[in-house]
């Protein structure tokens, strides 16, 4: 078998779902952000800025999970693109993971120990992508707290 391009993909999740790292929580059929063409065109981002536009997806990911978990969590994975299918939201990067074992998963963003995202939470809770977006809770937030990179193998010992 060929060397098949692998797609990266945002995960938004919940913090007690982080076992999914290590096989403890299935991913199926579940939301993802990832660098799409929409989203390349939205941002009005060049060919050449790709990884410019995958902190993008990786940021608009964790707004998605402030509005759906009230936390911001973000599993990093490269799957093969046969297990992306279209989202709803395709100028936000959004597309539909149709699964995603552990092995495919290389890290996590999570917050800063010690920063209160519990205002933006509770403004962002519910919202779409870009209501939460718009409310100045949820830009004090992004502008003022970067997440934190984790490598897999931190988790647990990892493997």
């Amino acid at each position: 078998m060929g060397f098949v391009k692998r797609q990266l993909v945002f995960i938004p999740i919940a913090s007690d779902e982080l076992d999914m790292l290590v096989g403890g929580v299935a991913v199926d059929g579940r939301a993802a952000y990832t660098v799409t063409p929409e989203l390349m065109a939205e941002l009005e981002y060049d060919e050449d800025e790709t990884e410019d536009a995958e902190h993008a997806a990786m940021v608009l990911a964790s707004v998605a999970g402030l509005a759906a978990h009230g936390e911001r969590v973000v599993v990093v994975a490269e799957v093969d693109p046969s297990l992306v299918r279209p989202g709803e939201d395709p100028a936000n990067g959004q597309v539909q993971l149709t699964q995603c074992p552990p092995s495919a998963m290389i890290a996590w963003f999570a917050e800063e120990p010690g920063v209160d995202v519990a205002d933006a939470a509770a403004i962002a809770k519910g919202m779409t992508i870009d209501q939460a977006w718009a409310q100045p809770q949820v830009q004090e937030l992004l502008e003022n707290h970067d997440l934190l990179w984790n490598d897999k193998v931190e988790y647990h010992g990892g493997s």
